[in-house]
């Protein structure tokens, strides 16, 4: 048996294309599965920026301790 995976951004034509396949002989959609969008090498910095300016706020209402900025370059450094 061939297995195909399609990704489809528009989660609307589902039903219509389930039962468009399944119409086919010889042809069965097995499941259905939602995976979240990749984000591109600059939608990720930003949300890493927008996570750690959030942990420092919150760092800064609570009184925690961050580390230093160097370990915070060698963790980044090792991602």
């Amino acid at each position: 048996m061939t297995q195909m995976i399609l990704n489809i951004e528009n989660p609307d034509i589902i039903p219509s294309l389930r039962k468009v396949l399944g119409q086919l002989k010889g042809v069965s959609v097995a499941k259905t599965s939602r995976t979240k969008p990749v984000k591109s090498g600059k939608e990720q910095i930003m949300q890493d920026i927008k996570d750690a300016y959030t942990e420092v706020l919150e760092a800064d209402k609570t009184g925690k301790e961050l580390p230093s900025i160097d370990n915070l370059f060698k963790e980044l450094g090792d991602r």
